[in-house]
């Protein structure tokens, strides 16, 4: 018995048309930042995800410098040590305002931290969201219109009160209910 290879059926189906992952949109978010607003298309959110997650962590390296500047001025005040050169702000700040200034830095440095973090995360949850949202149309033209309507019937003679129901899915109205 002789069998044709072109007599069996491709039992591998493709899907040709690739559907949108929301789980490759949060590892790429994951991976790199803004990697999953860029697979999504939506190029907009890219910077302003830098921003948000840069600038954060700018200000969080710039209150850990003071925090770490005041602390180094504090520690040579009170050190005991001889060889200690005298700190930069001997004359211009109290041991006491030396530790206000130190708690009030690092408090400020362990929010932009925080805040560091809660913009990636961010970052991450817009991506799966907006992943998920891909295919829904989410345009101006989704409406529902409720109008008072009169018309005219003819074999009564009469007019004829009713409400006119008009959604729209789109440039155009689909479907009227009176």
């Amino acid at each position: 018995m002789i069998f044709s290879s072109q007599a069996q059926s491709d039992t591998t189906y493709i899907d040709s048309v690739p559907r949108h992952s929301p789980t490759k949109a949060t590892l790429l978010s994951l991976a790199l930042p803004g990697a999953g607003q860029a697979y999504n298309k939506k190029y907009w959110k890219i910077p302003i995800v830098y921003a948000a997650i840069g600038s954060a962590f700018y200000f969080a390296r710039e209150q850990d410098k003071s925090f770490n500047e005041f602390k180094d001025a504090y520690v040579a005040r009170v050190d005991d040590d001889p060889n200690t050169v005298d700190d930069k702000y001997q004359n211009v700040y109290s041991d006491e305002n030396l530790l206000s200034l130190i708690d009030y830095h690092r408090e400020n440095r362990d929010l932009l931290y925080v805040l560091t973090v809660v913009a990636y995360v961010l970052n991450v949850v817009d991506a799966a969201v907006d992943a998920h949202l891909y295919y829904f149309d989410v345009s101006d033209d989704l409406s529902a219109n409720l109008r008072p309507n009169i018309q005219f019937e003819p074999m009564q003679n009469q007019l004829i009160p009713s409400l006119t129901l008009s959604l729209k899915f789109g440039k155009k109205p689909r479907q009227t209910y009176y």
